[in-house]
């Protein structure tokens, strides 16, 4: 039997990590979609991994976000095996970001 994850986060386009995702059953195939408003610089922001909350945190793969456009999209997929996630905006730029996890276990 597979399990499916669907999270969803909001950003401000602050820099940082965001909440950490705990997936009790392992993801085994995964991907991060990214939307986002018009922002102000280039920007990117990575798919990371850990064995726990607190980390170390490890990324997996990143996505380079550009300037251009309104409501423009990115996704980032990754295999697993993996049981904390969470995403990592790496610049602060003005906008609005979703992102949304959608995996299997």
């Amino acid at each position: 039997m597979l399990l499916e994850i669907d999270y969803s986060w909001t950003s401000d386009g602050s820099s940082g990590g965001l909440t950490p995702v705990h997936l009790a059953s392992g993801a085994i195939e995964s991907v991060l979609k990214i939307q986002y408003s018009t922002i102000a610089t280039t920007n990117s922001i990575s798919f990371q991994t850990a064995q726990s909350s607190a980390g170390p945190w490890i990324s997996e793969a990143t996505a380079t976000l550009s300037t251009a456009g309104d409501s423009t999209a990115a996704a980032i997929r990754v295999t697993g095996p993996y049981t904390w996630m969470r995403p990592y905006v790496h610049t602060a730029s003005t906008g609005t970001y979703t992102l949304r996890l959608v995996a299997v276990s």
